[in-house]
């Protein structure tokens, strides 16, 4: 989930520096403060100081970097102090937090929380072969259920670092892409590595996943799946559809990735992360996911620290406090997901020790002072994490 090369839209993107192969070779704060104070920077203040300080720090971003607009949301244990739109979605049209958006890699921690759903009823074990569902795919017989959930299988992404499927995406921007098509795209590029021996970034795993779970229950769809054993329990409502199609009220989206400033919302999502994974939905179901899913409050006592244990080599200069986990990014003590996708680019973020929600999506508007490709909501959820958790980053190496 890397930007991509040379000037190209982004894909659904992780971070910066997360789309990188690697081989194998701050302290959480407790909220000490009385009554409804919270602590920050600036010592213990109350919810109307830290919601204004919150809205000045995302319009300061916004206006800095020119974006089109950015709708954000923050939550402190279950306490709102910031749900608000900034800027436009079109001339005219306010950015307003009830308006559905892409969530690209969002779906990603779902998927795996499925999964540990599944071995819990006996259904798999995550040290299962993937030959076991799938025997005709490509080194299948040693990458394993684990593998695909922490992205070290091998397997090559099909769109990141891979400049002739970026053009057929741009060149046609509608065309609706199949599974089979992206998986193609992807194992024809060989392997990263050997199973197990490194950690390599691909939508490749997880389109793989949803086939293994697809195997695993017959008779139903991934979506339905996610939807009775996942999303309905927390009361998260997204809309599943690799159709261009987003539910009204729509934030719009904007790129000049083909060299040229356009409206990008209703191109096709088919390209992401394979049918069944492709979601839209609103800042309050993102927020959900951030308090429902990141949390894993969901899951089991072992899945729920297994979700978030270390089997991937690490990034960058803290190794053991920089990683991806089982379906998503561990950060200092943050976790987190941060989709690009078809022009939006947003972060969703969970500081268990505090009970810390930030929930982020933005578009480019035509005078964007950062370069096709970057997410800067990136540096909105760092500025605020500096203002809530100082020493406690949840910024990437390489990131921005």
């Amino acid at each position: 989930m890397n930007r991509i090369r040379g000037g190209r839209q982004g894909a659904v993107v992780l971070a910066v520096a997360i789309g990188i192969t690697i081989g194998v070779a701050g302290s959480a704060q407790a909220e000490n403060c009385a009554g409804q104070r919270i602590q920050t920077t600036d010592g213990c203040v109350g919810p109307a100081r830290v919601t204004s300080t919150l809205k000045r720090i995302v319009s300061q971003n916004r206006q800095d970097t020119k974006l089109q607009a950015v709708i954000a949301r923050v939550d402190i244990r279950g306490r709102n102090l910031l749900r608000s739109g900034f800027g436009q979605s079109q001339v005219d049209v306010p950015a307003r937090p009830n308006m559905n958006f892409r969530i690209g890699s969002m779906t990603i921690p779902l998927l795996t929380t499925l999964v540990y759903k599944l071995r819990q009823q006996g259904l798999l074990k995550l040290s299962d072969p993937v030959s076991n569902w799938l025997p005709n795919l490509p080194g299948a017989a040693q990458v394993t259920v684990r593998n695909l959930m922490n992205n070290t299988s091998g397997y090559y992404d099909w769109i990141q670092n891979n400049p002739p499927f970026q053009d057929q995406v741009l060149a046609d921007p509608f065309r609706v892409w199949t599974g089979g098509e992206l998986l193609d795209a992807a194992l024809a590029r060989g392997s990263a590595c050997d199973p197990g021996t490194c950690f390599s970034y691909a939508h490749t795993n997880f389109l793989i996943l949803s086939r293994v779970v697809r195997s695993v229950v017959p008779g139903t769809t991934l979506v339905a799946q996610l939807q009775r054993q996942v999303l309905r329990p927390l009361g998260i409502r997204l809309t599943f559809s690799r159709l261009a199609p987003i539910p009204a009220p729509t934030l719009s989206s904007f790129s000049d990735g083909r060299g040229f400033f356009e409206e990008t919302t209703g191109w096709s999502p088919s390209w992401g992360l394979g049918n069944g994974m492709l979601a839209t939905g609103s800042i309050d179901n993102v927020g959900r996911l951030a308090r429902g899913i990141l949390s894993g409050r969901s899951l089991g006592p072992w899945a729920r620290g297994d979700i978030v244990r270390q089997y991937a080599p690490g990034i960058g200069p803290n190794p053991d406090r920089v990683y991806f986990a089982q379906g998503l990014i561990m950060a200092n003590g943050w976790r987190r997901q941060n989709p690009f996708f078809n022009g939006y680019m947003g972060n969703v973020a969970w500081f268990p020790a505090r009970g810390i929600g930030i929930s982020l999506v933005g578009t480019s508007g035509p005078e964007t002072t950062a370069p096709d490709g970057v997410n800067v909501t990136d540096a909105i959820l760092s500025d605020i994490a500096a203002y809530l958790t100082p020493g406690n980053s949840p910024a990437l190496p390489g990131a921005g």
